[in-house]
């Protein structure tokens, strides 16, 4: 939580951090700023002291609203530094310098955020040829922010369940549109038309957009072998059919940078295969024992090795046997979710650290994946740790596999 970052800072060794963000958004920068604050610029973030935000005048109601100590280009003098230097790099360069200089930062500072990455290599090159008292220093893994974004407070997960609620309706305008149509052979159709990927797509965006959510990446609504790619998005034209699996993965967020929400159904139209039918159901028991098992403290690897023996123990490969995987159980169980759609904590095994907090919000989505078979399951929650040690399933969208045409 942010309330650590002092701490975190303290125990290694940092004078400051200094964090940016450009035209690209920069989840630290937001977390730190206020999530939805329409800002670019600075922060320069010293333990026990006011964060100080450089920020361009015409933002400046978006600066104030933060309560940070202010700066803006024009009081910093960011021309005449332009105009001196002779070359955006250096001048920036120069103005960070006089920034960390009016501050008193010296000593091992850590930068953050979000910018072209080899402008910006060059840019703290010749910051260290100007200050010489700085240490940019290497963060470790996971880094400060990384840590404290991973745990959140009652009022960042308050807000994450209006998101919960937004996915709930869109998963409920999918079965509807289901339910309110006939099959014609195997296909299925409505007065409009016959339904396809691309229509429930539509259907699930105008959802998303009357509640001010957006998809920064996308959805995934995939059928039969597509199913079987886990990150395969699904072809629009593919008219939904009887007995194939649909895989329905949403991450919405709320507009201008904000929190996320990730969930994961499959779903059936009408009677599903008796193969499909086992499938489905060993992943939500993988789901439920996970969910069950939950305790605070433990490493997230755990969680994985446990999904790993639940599949190989009926017969299915798993990425722990080989990396290579392609069918089977190909991929990590959960990731921590927030501000961005992945963050930590990560529940994967190969040389992951990261614990089961106090705070931690993350998925739990098991999977199975056969495409030479046009077989495709995933299931996924989304869980909160609360501070007393229990845990919460924020997720309210129904499990069922089989849905009933008209």
């Amino acid at each position: 939580m942010k309330r650590d970052i002092d701490r975190l800072m303290q125990e290694r060794g940092l004078t400051a951090a200094v964090v940016v963000q450009g035209e690209y958004q920069s989840p630290t920068f937001r977390y730190l700023t206020g999530p939805r604050a329409h800002l670019h610029g600075v922060v320069v973030w010293r333990p026990g002291q006011k964060p100080w935000l450089l920020h361009h005048a015409m933002e400046r109601d978006s600066a104030a609203a933060t309560g940070f100590t202010l700066g803006d280009y024009g009081s910093m003098g960011w021309m005449k530094i332009l105009e001196k230097e002779g070359s955006q790099v250096k001048a920036t360069a120069r103005l960070l310098q006089t920034v960390l200089d009016n501050l008193a930062v010296k000593g091992r500072v850590l930068v953050d955020g979000v910018a072209h990455v080899g402008w910006y290599y060059h840019v703290l090159n010749h910051l260290r040829e100007m200050k010489k008292d700085l240490e940019i220093a290497e963060d470790q893994d996971p880094g400060i922010f990384e840590l404290a974004r991973s745990t959140k407070d009652e009022d960042e997960v308050k807000t994450v369940r209006t998101v919960a609620e937004v996915c709930e309706r869109a998963y409920a305008r999918v079965r509807e549109i289901i339910q309110g149509a006939k099959l014609e052979g195997t296909k299925l159709r409505d007065p409009e038309g016959f339904v396809t990927i691309g229509r429930l797509r539509r259907e699930v965006r105008r959802v998303f957009f009357e509640a001010g959510l957006v998809e920064p990446h996308g959805n995934i609504i995939a059928m039969g072998r597509d199913a079987g790619v886990p990150h395969n998005e699904g072809n629009d034209e593919d008219v939904i059919e009887e007995g194939r699996p649909i895989v329905i993965d949403l991450y919405p967020a709320q507009e201008n940078g904000g929190y996320y929400f990730d969930v994961t159904r499959t779903y059936c139209v009408g009677r599903a295969p008796q193969e499909l039918k086992e499938i489905h159901a060993l992943v939500h028991d993988a789901v439920k024992k996970t969910v069950d098992g939950l305790a605070v403290g433990t490493p997230g690897r755990v969680y994985q090795e446990g999904v790993c023996d639940l599949f190989e123990s009926h017969g299915h490969k798993t990425i722990r046997q080989d990396e290579r995987v392609q069918e089977g159980y190909v991929h990590g169980l959960g990731h921590g979710i927030g501000l961005e759609v992945h963050e930590r904590p990560r529940l994967s095994a190969a040389m992951n650290p990261d614990l089961i907090l106090p705070g931690s919000l993350f998925t739990v989505e098991p999977g199975l994946y056969y495409p030479s078979r046009g077989l495709g399951v995933r299931i996924e929650d989304v869980i909160y740790a609360h501070h007393d040690g229990s845990f919460e399933n924020l997720t309210h969208v129904p499990y069922e596999l089989e849905i009933a045409p008209a």
